[in-house]
């Protein structure tokens, strides 16, 4: 809330500039507001164009300086097409150009000196961030008063992928930002020498309700990147929004080259990078990553919080200049969204295929999955999972989660998946490195002019794959809203070596989830499909593997640990993403884990204890808790 008028005299006296905005806001509004209602209301900005961050802003660099100028400016940003949803929003730009979002890309050689000039052109005071030298501080910010210049000047420092930002106190709502949700821009800061072949993408949230966008667009008017099989890929990610994004890459495992929060960068050491298939994002931070697609198709880069890859919301008429209602169906694979909307590119990777499974397809297993309701409810599924070649029974979910699947490295297998509940599904195999048309993305995956089919009701679809990586993955539905996934369509996915044996007595996954919000009074925090699952009785003096999840549709922050007395324990960290740390470590157990992402953990108790395993949403402070007793194990031997 704005603060009453006595306040307003008093902070105008003591020069805020805020405060004096408030002043200013009122009387312009007063003056002109008559004016305003009689023009089209998008016809009273200028156009925002998108910025794909292939060009640096400036005349480049010139005697070791780049001089620019900088402007912010309210104008009309579209996330979607550029005929439809329009919003009002403040954005920067170079003087005398059009303004971008996101902003004009700030990109110079180690040791340039950059001669920044910016003014803004708002009735309201706005907060820079990041016009500075690397390392920084992010307490170094300069307030530029309404219809103000100010001047930068400072040496581009150390090389990395930074950003710099600004806001407004109109861009408030509670505590989150509209109007000023998208000044921003990428500030990256290369070795001597150039730069490398690379693309930058900007993460962007307005919040009115919700429009992710990557480098200016939502799915799915977000560029589509197109690369050739064997191609090495260069990404920079920059996260300008409010929210930490975890990011997903389909298809392939990628390289983790460097990460910074903003103000300090590090680059990871050529044959040490990490490999995963998820990299979380917080607020303000920034990534490196390269991958090398070894399969043609179509693929998927996104955020794997729900929602900011289903379809938008419809805005409030207030919120937006132009208003679409987004009349799409939830799930028509036909239409240009395919379900899906937000923080997603599309990928498509031509050339030679390096798996096949049609020429001399002989699997080694096959194997039934089966989504089905648990007493014909619709909120809650179950899963059936059965080795057709085995005269046993399915192994059903007890809870609102799948049963674990076993699978072998480099073992040709085919899942029949079949649908008995009343919607269409598809299930995909998250972090495994398959065939595009199985990948399980409806109406996107595949290649050329055949495409993944959602799953019918009553119909089955048959997955062909040959696991490539051993370790901890994910199946879950791909169906883009949030119903299946708190439903309980998912489950672990766990790959072994050839030769291998799983034992389920020592080799415990751990799955978190969300319920759906009724009948429980709002989402419960969810441990293998419970909120408080039984009591597991384990013997002391032997390594267990406990492989750890989380696929809730937004808690990316979800802490868990393994506690005694209510303090961690310690814990070796052996693996994440399905990939095995080459030097694992004890920690204290207590580690975040992400949405998509996986751990595996080592742990062995040396006496009788009793141990809470904690999975908490410290947002709203709902957890699951499993009680875990060691006790009556072999002896411990000594030399």
């Amino acid at each position: 809330m704005f603060p009453d008028s006595r306040r307003v005299v008093v902070s105008v006296q003591k020069e805020s500039p805020q405060m004096a905005w408030n002043v200013t806001r009122r009387v312009f509004s007063t003056l002109i507001g008559t004016v305003l209602v009689a023009l089209p209301l998008a016809a009273q900005f200028p156009a925002i164009v998108v910025n794909d961050n292939r060009t640096p802003a400036g005349a480049g660099v010139q005697n070791g300086v780049l001089t620019l100028n900088l402007e912010i400016t309210k104008g009309v940003w579209h996330p979607e097409a550029e005929t439809g949803e329009a919003m009002g929003v403040y954005a920067f730009g170079e003087a005398g150009k059009k303004l971008q979002i996101p902003g004009p890309t700030l990109r110079v050689p180690q040791g340039t000196t950059m001669d920044i000039t910016v003014r803004s052109n708002v009735d309201a005071p706005a907060t820079v961030h990041g016009m500075h030298s690397r390392p920084g501080s992010d307490s170094d910010v300069v307030i530029i008063e309404p219809r103000k210049t100010r001047h930068f000047r400072f040496v581009a420092g150390v090389p990395g992928t930074y950003l710099y930002w600004a806001v407004t106190p109109d861009g408030e709502r509670g505590d989150r930002r509209v109007v000023d949700s998208l000044l921003n821009g990428a500030f990256v800061v290369d070795p001597p020498g150039g730069s490398v072949d690379d693309r930058i993408f900007v993460l962007e949230r307005w919040v009115g309700p919700t429009r992710t966008a990557i480098n200016g667009k939502s799915w799915p008017f977000t560029e589509r990147l197109n690369y050739e099989v064997g191609q090495k890929v260069h990404w920079r990610i920059v996260n300008a929004s409010d929210l930490s994004h975890p990011m997903h890459l389909h298809g392939f495992h990628f390289q983790l080259d460097g990460e910074g929060d903003g103000e300090h960068y590090k680059t990871y050491v050529d044959g040490k990078q990490p490999l995963e298939f998820t990299q979380n994002v917080e607020i303000g931070n920034t990534f490196e990553m390269t991958y090398t697609p070894h399969e043609p198709g179509r693929w998927l880069y996104h955020c794997h919080r729900i929602p900011h890859m289903r379809l938008p919301i419809d805005i409030e008429p207030a919120d937006g200049l132009v208003v679409d209602k987004h009349k799409h169906a939830q799930h028509n694979m036909d239409d240009e969204y395919m379900g899906m909307g937000g923080m997603i590119m599309g990928i498509t990777v031509t050339g030679k295929p390096s798996i096949d499974t049609t020429t001399m397809w002989q699997p080694r297993k096959r194997y039934e999955l089966t989504v089905g309701t648990q007493a014909g409810d619709a909120r809650f599924f179950q899963l059936g999972w059965r080795d057709l070649g085995a005269n046993n029974k399915p192994h059903v979910s007890k809870a609102l989660s799948g049963p674990p699947i076993v699978l072998v490295q480099n073992e040709p297998i085919e899942i029949n998946v079949v649908n008995k509940s009343k919607e269409a599904t598809s299930i995909h195999w998250h972090g495994i490195e398959i065939e595009s048309y199985y990948d399980g993305v409806p109406g996107w995956g595949g290649l050329g002019d055949k495409k993944t089919p959602a799953v019918q009701p009553g119909e089955s679809f048959t997955v062909r794959m040959i696991p490539p990586r051993a370790g901890s993955f994910i199946y879950h539905t791909h169906w883009h809203d949030a119903g299946q996934l708190t439903g309980g369509v998912f489950g672990p996915l766990i790959v072994l070596k050839p030769g291998e044996k799983y034992d389920p007595e020592t080799d415990k996954s751990f799955i978190f989830s969300q319920s759906p919000a009724e009948p429980f009074d709002g989402a419960m925090t969810l441990m293998n499909g419970s909120a408080q699952p039984h009591l597991i009785e384990l013997k002391t003096n032997t390594k267990y593997r406990f492989r750890m999840m989380n696929i809730t549709p937004s808690v990316n922050n979800l802490r868990v640990s393994l506690l005694n007395g209510g303090m961690p324990v310690q814990w070796r960290v052996v693996a994440k993403d399905a990939v095995d740390k080459e030097y694992p470590v004890k920690q204290l157990a207590d580690q975040e884990i992400a949405v998509s992402e996986t751990f595996d953990f080592e742990y062995t108790a040396t006496t009788d204890q009793e141990l809470t395993l904690v999975g908490l949403a410290p947002n709203n402070g709902r957890r699951a808790v499993q009680t875990i007793l060691f006790h009556g194990g072999p002896p411990t031997h000594t030399d």
